[in-house]
């Protein structure tokens, strides 16, 4: 665990679709590279305002959560460090029948 960290990390590579809530055009698919109960590090290739809040769904998969940007770090052209704060746990959604 990193120091001043209250939530250990899990290093993982979990692909996501994250969309804006306010507007789910605004939307990118990225990579989950580390996971708390807490929130969450993203790669994705485009940059994301500091406190929007974004729906995030695992692909392929089912699990879900709402999430708030805390941080958007530049790493190179069109890639991007996404710090994500959950709202609401990765919960299962519904399956489509």
């Amino acid at each position: 665990m990193l120091e001043g960290r209250k939530q250990a990390r899990i290093a993982t590579r979990v692909l996501v679709h994250m969309s804006a809530v306010h507007d789910p055009r605004v939307a990118d698919v990225g990579s989950i590279e580390d996971l708390s109960s807490q929130g969450a590090r993203v790669a994705t290739q485009r940059s994301w305002e500091l406190g929007l809040r974004v729906d995030i769904k695992t692909l392929p998969g089912d699990m879900k959560a709402r999430a708030r940007i805390v941080y958007c770090q530049s790493l190179e052209p069109q890639r991007f460090a996404v710090g994500l704060d959950f709202l609401t746990q990765f919960r299962i959604g519904p399956r489509a029948s």
